[in-house]
């Protein structure tokens, strides 16, 4: 399959291939790192089991 993200310089168009799916709620999240790089938006999807409280 051939990507059409955007978000990231290099992905649109790449060829990507899908290894696992799954139907449940995700997540789209900002982070900064803890490198002190800049805050990156809407990034990762993350499913709920995945995410922890702080």
């Amino acid at each position: 399959m051939t990507l059409e993200a955007k978000h990231m310089e290099g992905m649109e168009g790449a060829t990507a291939t899908i290894e696992d799916a799954a139907t449940t709620t995700v997540y789209m999240v900002d982070y900064k790192p803890t490198d002190g790089g800049e805050v990156v938006r809407n990034h990762k999807w993350l499913t709920e089991e995945e995410l922890a409280p702080k």
